[in-house]
């Protein structure tokens, strides 16, 4: 059975993580994908569902919204100075 398919209670228990901390990396899990196209397309619940499942599922981590944080922070950036640039 996938994390998509069992219930999200079950993967609660079974991440030792507490609700508080669940909540705020969700939250910045969202903040950080939701200009990807698999995150884009979803609904607000839908879109919930799945940061709270990244979340429990060990997908998404602090250190992984801190490394998407810099990657996005370098690209607008660069981005910036091309546009100065021109």
């Amino acid at each position: 059975m996938t994390n998509e398919e069992r219930p999200i209670e079950e993967l609660f228990f079974a991440s030792g993580k507490g609700k508080y901390e669940v909540t705020k990396l969700a939250i910045d899990w969202i903040k950080v994908k939701k200009d990807e196209d698999e995150y884009r397309k979803l609904s607000q619940a839908d879109l919930l569902d799945k940061a709270v499942r990244d979340v429990l599922s060990g997908e998404a981590t602090y250190e992984k919204i801190e490394e998407i944080m810099k990657k996005k922070a370098a690209a607008k950036e660069e981005k910036q100075e091309e546009n100065a640039a021109n």
